[in-house]
């Protein structure tokens, strides 16, 4: 018996990444949480009757890693993922124990978890009785993977989330070659994104121009990656205009630069990050929007975090510019689409100019096209993503590939 595939999540659905690969070994490969469904309450993986033998995590985001402690339940296995993405989860997991309703595990299990970790090293090879598994700098955030594993001559390759172009914090994933099956993240299969030079160009241009009129740019960004790589994308172009950072990202920058290895120039972004004024009062958030400059804040769809309290705090010159992808009827995609945010049951109108911009962690369509030639695979899961259904009909029709789109609770076997 080859490979098997157990599909628990991100079939047909961006969220809730969540596998188990069968070798030798029973293997969950991520375990994320879907915080935004369409049911307006956070959907799970579903569960598998196999008993696992350990877990392994490709990346920290909590589509990802956020039910990994659900494991700690019925399971007391260790769990393996770069040295970073231990310390961000545990950030992450205790920070949706507090502000959560309706996870389906406790403090204690969160306990379990963080106690079950080992780590994994990029280029490392782990045998785990005859399977073989190694990791890959993925170029999505820090610490992020793809993972090989290696079965009977024979080479799965799980990208997780990943990027080939290289940006401010990282230097971009490498293709791989000789793989047998290959479960490539299809977020933006049918989409590239604009330049990542010309997009920067534009970012800090806007900026300047806001700036000078005496306004604030608002900037509601994901705690971790985006708020990280927007500090030094600014830095970059503009070493003087003044940048305030608030929520949980001054606690993830301080875990990059803990682990510097993990991105691309630690020495520049850790005297980029003294440049920056850290929130972490309500006298801090006063003062920043009281002097022209940029304010970084959570939560990137801004359903909560501070970033609400900003918008109706700043001046009639400031700015809103969205760097990142808005869930449907999450306040970000509200006040793109309607002007308009909900803060405690009651619409409330925002007078301020809103842009887009595209800053994506992600591949665009070229990079998952290169990505799938340069690994020319035997067989192709499209997973982590909304047109799966029909990427797959153009690799197989087009391009002569044999590609699949599973569904949620599919299971692929494939021979010797």
């Amino acid at each position: 018996m080859g490979f098997s595939i157990e599909c628990l999540g991100a079939s047909r659905e961006v969220g809730r990444s969540a596998f188990m690969i069968h070798t030798d070994k029973h293997i969950i490969t991520d375990y994320g949480i879907k915080i935004f469904d369409e049911s307006g309450h956070p959907v799970f993986p579903m569960e598998t009757e196999t008993e696992p033998d350990f877990a392994i995590l490709s990346h920290a985001h909590l589509d990802h890693s956020g039910c990994l402690p659900l494991l700690y339940k019925n399971h007391n296995i260790r769990w393996y993922g770069t040295p970073p993405t231990k310390d961000i989860c545990e950030l992450l997991w205790q920070d949706s124990i507090k502000i959560s309703e309706g996870l389906p595990y406790s403090p204690a299990h969160f306990n379990k978890a963080m106690k079950a970790f080992s780590p994994m090293l990029y280029g490392q090879t782990t045998e785990f009785g005859e399977t073989k598994i190694k990791m890959y700098d993925a170029g999505h955030i820090g610490g992020s993977a793809m993972v090989e594993m290696e079965y009977k001559d024979k080479v799965l390759l799980y990208t997780g989330d990943f990027k080939l172009e290289e940006c401010q914090m990282h230097k971009g994933a490498k293709t791989i070659e000789n793989v047998d099956v290959l479960m490539i993240e299809s977020t933006y299969a049918l989409q590239d994104h604009p330049p990542r030079k010309e997009t920067e160009k534009k970012f800090i241009e806007e900026i300047e121009e806001t700036v000078d009129n005496g306004g604030n740019v608002l900037l509601p960004a994901f705690a971790l990656g985006r708020t990280q790589e927007l500090i030094s994308v600014i830095r970059e172009y503009n070493r003087d205009v003044p940048i305030f950072v608030d929520g949980m990202g001054r606690e993830i920058a301080k875990i990059y630069l803990r682990y510097g290895k993990y991105i691309k120039d630690a020495q520049t972004f850790g005297k980029q990050l003294r440049t920056v004024n850290m929130i972490a009062s309500p006298a801090d958030r006063r003062t920043a929007t009281k002097q022209p400059g940029v304010i970084i804040s959570s939560a990137g769809m801004m359903n909560g975090g501070p970033i609400l309290n900003y918008l109706f705090n700043v001046n009639s010159e400031s700015k809103v510019i969205f760097t990142g992808y808005c869930v449907k009827d999450t306040n970000g995609w509200k006040l793109q689409n309607g002007g308009y945010i909900t803060k405690d049951g009651q619409d409330l109108h925002v007078d301020l100019p809103v842009e887009k911009l595209d800053f994506s962690a992600h591949a665009g369509r070229s990079e998952i096209l290169k990505f799938i030639k340069d690994a020319d695979p035997k067989k192709i899961i499209l997973i982590h993503g909304d047109k799966t259904e029909e990427f797959a009909k153009e690799l197989n029709e087009v391009h002569g590939y044999d590609a699949v789109a599973p569904m949620r609770g599919d299971r692929i076997d494939f021979e010797e």
